[in-house]
C-alpha cells in the first residue's frame, strides 16, 4: 500500500496530461465528480490536492453540447485526496 506522503500532488502531474484528453476530477472521500472538457478547464484550486489514483473511463457529461462527440466520452479520471 502506498502511503498519502509518497503520492503524487495533482499540480505536479497537470504538466504531464494530454492537453486534447477529457478529465473527470473525482473527490475520493465524497465521491463527487466534476468533468472537464480539457485540463486548462480544470481549477488550479486542485493543485495542492493528493493524487489517490488515475484512470480513464466512458463518462457521461453533463453538458454534452460541449463535447461534440455526444453524451458519452473517454475521460482521464484523476481521484483526489
Amino acid at each position: 500500500m502506498i502511503d498519502d506522503k509518497d503520492r503524487p500532488i495533482f499540480g505536479n502531474l497537470r504538466k504531464m496530461i494530454d492537453r486534447t484528453a477529457r478529465i473527470q476530477i473525482c473527490d475520493h472521500k465524497t465521491g463527487f465528480y466534476k468533468d472537464y472538457k480539457y485540463i486548462e478547464d480544470v481549477s488550479h484550486d486542485y493543485d495542492n490536492r493528493v493524487v489517490f489514483g488515475i484512470g480513464l473511463v466512458n463518462s457521461e457529461y453533463n453538458n454534452p453540447e460541449a463535447l461534440n462527440t455526444g453524451r458519452y466520452a473517454y475521460a482521464i479520471e484523476i481521484r483526489l485526496l
